[in-house]
Formats: C-alpha cells, structure tokens, sequence
C-alpha cells in the first residue's frame, strides 16, 4: 500500500465520521486541511473519500462528449498545480465541482484564481453546485436570511437612518469571501475599496459581475449618493438602471439562487432612494420605473425558487409602483406575473381574475411586445383551464404581435418576447391540453431554433416534449429527454425546473419498471435532484 493510498483511507474514515455529524463537504476539506499541505483539488477528493480513478470515471461520464477528457495522470498534474505543469481550464474545473459538490471558486487557491484572465474568472465565479450536497442544503437554508416585507406605502421595515447599510443577506463570511475576491483581481486599493462598498451594499461576491459593467464614473457617483454625500441624479438612475438590465442576463448563467440577494438588494436600494430623496418629477418617474423593475426582478427569482408568497409580495410592490405611474404596460405586465403565480399553484381562479385585469389594462397600452407578453399569459392560464379554443387563439394572437418591429414604446424587460419563445409557450398549452401531434412538433421546432445559451429554456422545451412523448407511450425515448433535463436541472439552480421534471416523471409511473425509466431514476439520484 502506497503512502498516498493510506492518507486517502485515513481521509475516508474521518470523513465518515464528520458526514455523520452533518457536516458538508466543504467543511471536511476545511478540516482536512488543517493537518495536510495539499491544493484544494486533491483536499476535496479526499473529503469525498474518492481514489483517482474514481474520479476520472465520474469526469468522464459527465463529459460524454469527451471535449475535457480526463485520465488519472492528468488528474494528478491538476492536482499539483502549480508545481506541475497543468492549470485546470473552466470547463474542468465546472465538471470537478459538480463531482465534489462544491463551487469552481472554492477549487483553486486565490493565487491561482489571480492567474485566470477576467473572462475565466467570470466562468469560475458562474459554477456552484453546493445545492447538490444534502448537508450542504440544510446549512444553506438555517442561513438564509429573513426578507423584509416592507412595500412602499408603508413605513415599517424602512431603511434605517445610516448612510451606508449593508442589506441582511450580506455575512461576514460573504465580506471575507468578498475581500478575498477584489484582493486577487483588483490591484488598485482605492478602487477595491469603492467595489468592496458597492458589492456589500448590492449583495456580495456574485454583484461583482455587475459592477464590471459600470464606469469607473458611474461606480464612483453611485458609491457616493449611496453615502448620503450627493443627490440622487439621472446618473445614478441610470447606473441603477444598467444593473437591473445586466442581472437579467446574468440569471441564463447563474440561476435564481445566487442573484436572489443582489436582486431583493437593488430593490432595497431604490426603495431607500425613494424615501430619502425628494427628487424632481421626471427623475422620481424614473426612479418608480426603476423600482418597478427591481421589483419584477426580484419577484422573478423568488418565483423560479418556489418562494410563491416572496414573489407575490414582490409583484405587489411593482403593482403599486405601476399605479403611481399610472402606466398601463407596467400594469398589465404585473398583472401577468401575479397571474402566472396563480396558475402554477392551481389557484385558477385568481389567475383568470388576473387575466382579466390584464386584458383591461393591455387595451391602453402602446408596446405591440406587451400585448404579445400578456397573450402569452392568457394562453397558459386558459390552457391550464382547459379552454382550448381561447388558448389557442391567445397565442395565434401572440405570435402574430411578438413579430412586429420593436419601438421606442417597447420595455427593455421584454427582451426575451420573440417568436420562437412564443413557440415554447404554446408547446407548454398544447402539452397541458394533450394535444400531442401539435406538441411534438412544436417541441422539434423549438429545439432546432432554441439560443444555445439559454440553459433553463432549454430545460423547459425538454420537459415538455418528454411529457409530450409520455403522452405517446413512447417510454424510452421520453426517459431519455427527462434524462437530459436531470443534467441541466444539476447546473441550474432553477426550482421550477425541477418541479416540472418531478412531475414529468411521475407521468412515467405506470412504466416505473421499465428499463430506461429505472436509469433515469438512478440519473436523478446521482445528480441529486430527485424529490
């Protein structure tokens, strides 16, 4: 027995007996690290308990396509960086974490992190896979901090009176971490610390990639009106306005979880501004409009997490916003969004009283985008209501305005309303109503035009067309798509994902004996995602 080989038992036997103790994954390799000069890659190999070749199987079964091949000895050269020759790449690095449970981040030491251009670092920072570890959950959800319900009509849970308050999901070991981060990447003190200050306040490490996409002039007069040293101007609004924009697109990479902080942040923020300013008409316009969207931001997140009454609250607080506004598109919009809550939850008729109000508010407004949004909405809650010929109209109507040349009138948050993602929608009707021929093929259609980078949509056109084959008694290749959708739910934090893809499979039951429904089992298993 070779001197490594006892180290890797001796690290197993201890391991157990942590795991025993509730610890996560992370934590032993914590530990172990506190007896054995190793790298972090090696620390969390012995943390599962896990031989080389072990590893190297598990590597290259996620990696079927072999694009990041992995064999034993290449293991240990990435093991043994720096002193050896190989640096993990990203894409290695992502597989590894998903192995080991853990984040890409926590992988590397900052020494190494430092080393990575600024595009590699962003790939690093993306890749979080702590939901995957059981213990890992039970500590994540016994730290979750408690939201405040406040909305903008009332003065409880107001901002206190100091300038810079940093918002209560923000931890000292987030502060660490986030110290650790800006001290690899950031040379400059002075502009570390104004970063440092505007990450704290806008929750955290993962506010860091929003903050790139700021001037150094515009982190500059943000960082000072949040101090309370200058008055809010458009400026500020502006800046504001580009990180809600930037968080969208954010969430196709990281998911709901780790951009709901920054997300409940920047509504937090504006809230504040809104009480403790008293800015001229049109900039308090624009600051309701940015509270609006803050507002939709959050609720989202809350919603693709499952966290329905978080959301509702959230959607609410936009509402309100809306009819100070008096603006019929924001109206309809949130409208829709309490709508599609409902429906989800089975609420029907709250969400066809949502419709309603939507269809009323709709009629007045200008953005040909937000009437083909808000026929979106109608056709999910109606085909969930079984009113196939409303639905199916609702989405010829949709599809029709979703083509129409976009204007000035057209909100940036409707980005995402195109025809092929009026498609998607109206496989989730025609799967909902059983129309199955028409789903299939819409299902075909949707993946062969589906944006590569959008891997939760991706997900959702899978479910569906699963669901649609189920619908055909086509078992293997309906195990086969859900299959998929397990991969993509492991590396996508999105709760209604998974949702669906439980409900997908119970679907399946009546084959629970069949072949590829018990592989697909065991896949759920493994990637722990399974109910």
């Amino acid at each position: 027995m070779t001197e490594g080989h006892r180290v890797l038992l001796a690290c197993r036997r201890r391991s157990e007996v942590l795991r025993g103790r509730g610890f996560t994954f992370e934590q032993i390799a914590d530990v172990l690290a506190l007896d054995l000069d190793d790298s972090p890659l090696l620390l969390h190999r012995y943390a599962h308990g896990l031989t080389a070749a072990q590893v190297v199987a598990a590597f290259n079964d996620l990696d079927p396509a072999g694009s990041a091949s992995m064999r034993t000895a290449r293991l240990y050269d990435l093991e043994g960086w720096p002193e050896s020759r190989r640096r993990p790449s990203p894409r290695v690095l992502d597989l590894l974490a998903q192995i080991y449970q853990t984040t890409a981040r926590r992988l590397v030491t900052d020494q190494t992190y430092s080393s990575y251009d600024a595009r590699d670092r962003e790939l690093i920072d993306a890749v979080d896979y702590r939901h995957l570890d059981p213990c890992q959950r039970i500590h994540l959800m016994a730290a979750a901090p408690e939201i405040s319900h406040a909305s903008m009509e009332s003065t409880a849970g107001a901002w206190r009176a100091q300038t810079s308050v940093a918002p209560s999901g923000v931890h000292p070991g987030d502060c660490a971490a986030l110290f650790r981060a800006l001290t690899a990447e950031e040379a400059d003190v002075k502009r570390r610390e104004l970063l440092f200050e505007l990450a704290v306040i806008l929750g955290g490490v993962p506010a860091l990639r929003l903050l790139r996409h700021l001037t150094p002039e515009e982190e500059t007069r943000l960082a000072v009106v949040i101090r309370g040293a200058a008055r809010v101007d458009v400026a500020t609004v502006t800046a504001i306005e580009k990180l809600i924009a930037q968080c969208w697109q954010l969430d196709e990479i990281y998911g709901p979880s780790r951009l709901l902080s920054i997300a409940d942040a920047q509504r937090d923020l504006v809230d504040r501004l809104l009480r403790h300013e008293n800015p001229a008409p049109a900039l308090r316009d624009r600051l309701l409009r940015a509270y609006w969207a803050a507002s939709h931001l959050a609720g989202w997140f809350h919603f693709d997490v499952l966290n329905y009454g978080e959301a509702v609250i959230r959607y609410e607080e936009g509402l309100a916003a809306a009819r100070q506004l008096e603006d019929p598109t924001l109206l309809a919009h949130a409208h829709g969004l309490l709508a599609n809550v409902a429906s989800f939850q089975g609420q029907r008729t709250k969400a066809l009283d949502h419709v309603y109000a939507v269809q009323g508010w709709v009629r007045r407004s200008p953005s040909s985008l937000q009437h083909a949004a808000s026929a979106l909405i109608s056709a999910r809650v109606l085909a969930d209501s079984g009113e196939s010929g409303s639905s199916a109209r609702a989405l010829a109507y949709a599809t029709d305005t979703a083509a129409k040349p976009r204007t000035e009138a057209d909100p940036p948050h409707l980005y995402w309303c195109t025809p092929p993602r009026v498609q998607r929608h109206s496989l989730y009707c025609l799967v909902t109503l059983k129309q199955t021929t028409e789903a299939l093929a819409a299902a075909q259609r949707s993946l062969s035009e589906h944006e590569a980078d959008w891997l939760r949509e991706r997900g959702f056109i899978l479910v569906e067309y699963g669901t649609a084959l189920t619908q055909r008694r086509e078992v293997p290749e309906a195990a086969r798509q859900l299959g998929e959708v397990a991969s993509i739910a492991s590396r996508h934090s999105s709760a209604r994902l998974v949702h669906r893809l439980e409900t997908a499979r119970r679907d399946l039951q009546p084959w629970a004996t069949n072949t590829h429904v018990r592989d697909l089992d065991e896949k759920l298993r493994v990637l722990g995602v399974s109910a």
